[in-house]
């Protein structure tokens, strides 16, 4: 039984929470961690063998945590990993790996050094059998090479803070991550676009939507939507242009209902909930890889962290400059290939 402890319980981390005590074979969590102590001793208290340990770094440390699920504030992420990769502990760390690409490259580095992979980025899209069809059809080149892609990520309200920082690094990051597994490249190029701005943005430091452009290093251009206050439901989209035909993602499956001269089919702004099946296998493959002492091939790994954090900072200078950036990256390392 894998013993884990998670550090931040705030909405997604007691998800989380209690995902692993509910739904996850051959895990359970021994200890959690969170600045905001009554909370979190709220959330473990149905469950008797569950301890409070205020200090983050203290739980990682316990001898009855052999893993570390971190979803605290981004700027503790880096600290974290590198405890824990100190200790030689399998971590599950929600994006982003870091709050830096300048200290997600410090994770990597010291992933390498300890020679083994520890590691799993909490990109669960990769674990969702809608967006595993689209790409079987793309990288298997079954309607020809791909040549452009759309893609969307609309949230239908976001936090009052939010600012066109967390459009990219909240947000965006997820089509970063999503759509460079999906065509199996990296990006050398990024611009942000600034379109007209919706009334119900409500920090006059967040422009939304925004337009993400992407050029990958074959070629191929992603344009990725990013509206964070849409207002009418949460909404995930992606059509990719190839030589031979086009591949669409499926919408999730809703009952329709016709009622009144009207039809209408429901949708949800619970991001969580849209995911939860993706959410639930990436847990279950984590946990799978840690019992056996190995990793999940199929997960996000500490360098598509990286990847995704240095296409992240070039998204954020583009939208100071308006100008196309590069994207510093390389092929993969070959200790990160499967």
């Amino acid at each position: 039984m894998l013993k884990v402890g998670i550090v931040g319980v705030g909405s997604m981390g007691t998800q989380h929470f209690l995902r692993l005590m509910t739904r996850i074979n051959n895990a359970t969590v021994t200890a959690v961690s969170d600045i905001n102590a009554a909370h979190a001793k709220d959330v473990i208290t149905p469950y008797k063998n569950v301890r409070f340990i205020a200090d983050p770094i203290s739980l990682i440390n316990d001898s009855e945590v052999d893993a570390v699920v971190i979803v605290s504030a981004d700027k503790t992420h880096e600290e974290f990993c590198l405890e824990a990769l100190r200790l030689k502990k399998f971590v599950f760390c929600e994006k982003p790996l870091s709050a830096s690409s300048e200290g997600a490259k410090k994770v990597v580095d010291a992933e390498i050094a300890g020679g083994k992979r520890l590691i799993q980025l909490g990109f669960n899209r990769r674990f969702d059998p809608a967006y595993q069809e689209l790409k079987e059809i793309v990288v298997t080149g079954k309607i020809g090479q791909p040549l452009v892609a759309h893609c969307a990520h609309r949230n239908a309200t976001y936090p009052a803070p939010s600012d066109d920082v967390v459009a990219i690094t909240g947000t965006a990051i997820h089509e970063i991550d999503t759509m460079s597994w999906l065509v199996g490249d990296y990006f050398t190029k990024a611009q942000v676009i600034f379109p007209k701005t919706t009334k119900y943005s409500q920090n006059s430091n967040l422009h939304d939507p925004q337009i993400v452009l992407l050029t990958t290093s074959s070629g191929m251009v992603i344009t990725a939507e990013i509206w964070v206050n849409c207002q009418y439901a949460y909404d995930i989209r992606c059509e990719v242009l190839c030589e031979d035909g086009t591949a669409t993602l499926p919408r999730h499956a809703r009952v329709n209902v016709c009622t009144k001269n009207s039809s209408s089919i429901g949708m949800t702004s619970d991001g969580l909930a849209f995911f939860e099946d993706s959410y639930n296998a990436e847990f279950q493959a984590w946990a799978d890889a840690c019992n056996n002492n190995t990793y999940c091939a199929a997960a996000a790994s500490a360098w598509d962290g990286y990847c995704a954090a240095v296409t992240t900072d070039s998204c954020l200078k583009s939208q100071k400059t308006g100008a196309i950036e590069s994207v510093p990256l390389t092929d993969r390392p070959a200790f990160y290939r499967d």
